[in-house]
């Protein structure tokens, strides 16, 4: 059990943690090459991983209010980048998932980002990257498996 001070640290730094990890998405985003649209690559980011999905739980892990999540959706479809299907335990409700058109949207859009990023980080020893890309992994899979626990 922590010590209250220890719990206090332990809050600070979670907090500024997700503070800097928000921060510094946002800004990798503008120094992205394409015009590809950040709601668009956050939407196909929560199906790649989540997918197929109801439009209802797309909306809760969106933090988005559903009619809000059908307009984003309904866009990607229109765009081909996601495909929407009747349940088959629910005929009332839609399940979408990515196409391949989708997956390669978001592939670039994320290429885009990076390629975007090195001219100003490239002076980074690519060590030190791996590392903060496998730290964030870490937390993330932590707190992912206390979600489906």
């Amino acid at each position: 059990m922590l010590s209250s001070t220890s719990e206090q640290q332990l809050r600070d730094l979670l907090s500024e943690l997700v503070t800097n990890s928000s921060r510094f998405v946002r800004l990798a985003a503008q120094f992205g090459t394409g015009d590809k649209p950040k709601a668009w690559m956050r939407a196909l980011s929560l199906l790649e991983e989540y997918q197929p999905l109801r439009i209802s739980e797309f909306a809760h892990l969106d933090r988005c209010s559903q009619p809000s999540a059908t307009s984003l959706l309904g866009k990607l479809a229109a765009a081909g980048l996601v495909e929407r299907t009747v349940d088959p335990a629910d005929s009332r409700a839609i399940i979408v998932a990515m196409t391949d058109a989708g997956i390669e949207w978001l592939a670039t859009g994320r290429q885009q980002i990076g390629d975007g990023l090195v001219p100003y980080l490239s002076e980074l020893d690519p060590e030190q990257i791996r590392k903060l890309t496998d730290g964030l992994s870490e937390l993330r899979s932590v707190l992912k498996s206390s979600i489906t626990e």
